[in-house]
């Protein structure tokens, strides 16, 4: 009987310590002190020139450049997860994936939930108007407006102080449903990063214009959860390595034609 007892008891340990391994998510360290050998990144993929999809459905972008370049110094294997990016600090909190590489704006309530890398290049919030619309040359002209952002971007939060001034603020989960809709008509305005105003200015010269004076500034980094400090100081010497090089530079001219990496 005791022999039966132990033998029962035995068996209950090993079954319960494969329900331990099985539940284990796969974008944890099994400690600290280990960088994974396979960082998955969280993105928004309808962010040009950042990451966003090619005609062929490759995700492609500035971002994806210089996360491939880190992994490959790095000597780890990469794989990229888009996300609704209202969503996308719970997602990294909840282990969904490793690291946030996506043109994230550091804020200060940001910084309350996540940490962040040195910055890799300095962003700005901006108006895009359709080309024909001198009306609107400065947020105060937003006054009775209908103007469209996205759904949890730092373009929603830097208009915040003159909303209530508006029409209507139309929020969309891409920016680029929401310049769709201002080259319809739907919208007087769109609030968003200048950098996809750059490429919409590459792209679609014809269609709209960029107001000249920017709503807020703010640095660019990739976002960590705050335990993962090796994780971070190794992102850190990486990107420190390629803006030393001119690896940063080089990618930056090839999106943008000239290099905005540069932080004051």
């Amino acid at each position: 009987m005791k022999k039966l007892i132990t033998l029962s008891l035995s068996f209950i340990i090993v079954l319960g310590l494969f329900g331990c391994g099985s539940s284990k998510n796969p974008t944890s360290n099994s400690s600290k002190d280990e960088i994974p050998k396979k960082i998955v990144v969280g993105l928004d993929d309808s962010f040009p020139p950042m990451g966003f999809r090619s005609d062929e459905d490759k995700i492609i972008g500035f971002d994806i450049d210089m996360a491939n370049e880190m992994a490959k110094r790095m000597g780890v294997e990469i794989e990229y997860m888009p996300t609704e990016w209202s969503g996308v600090i719970p997602a990294l909190k909840a282990e969904k994936f490793n690291v946030v590489i996506s043109a994230m704006s550091v804020t200060e309530e940001r910084k309350k939930e996540i940490a962040f890398s040195n910055p890799y290049i300095l962003e700005k919030q901006v108006i895009v108007v359709k080309k024909d619309n001198k009306n609107i040359n400065s947020s105060k002209d937003l006054k009775d407006k209908i103007v469209g952002v996205q759904l949890g971007s730092t373009s929603a939060e830097a208009i915040k102080p003159i909303r209530n001034t508006m029409k209507e603020v139309k929020e969309y989960d891409k920016n680029t449903d929401a310049l769709q809709d201002l080259s319809i008509g739907r919208l007087d305005a769109v609030a968003v990063d200048e950098l996809v105003a750059r490429y919409y200015m590459k792209e679609h010269n014809d269609k709209y214009r960029v107001v000249e004076k920017e709503i807020s500034k703010e640095p660019i980094a990739i976002g960590f959860r705050k335990e993962d400090t090796n994780l971070i100081q190794k992102f850190n010497e990486t990107l420190k390595a390629m803006q030393t090089d001119g690896t940063m530079s080089k990618i930056s001219k090839q999106w943008f034609g000239e290099d905005i990496t540069k932080i004051d």
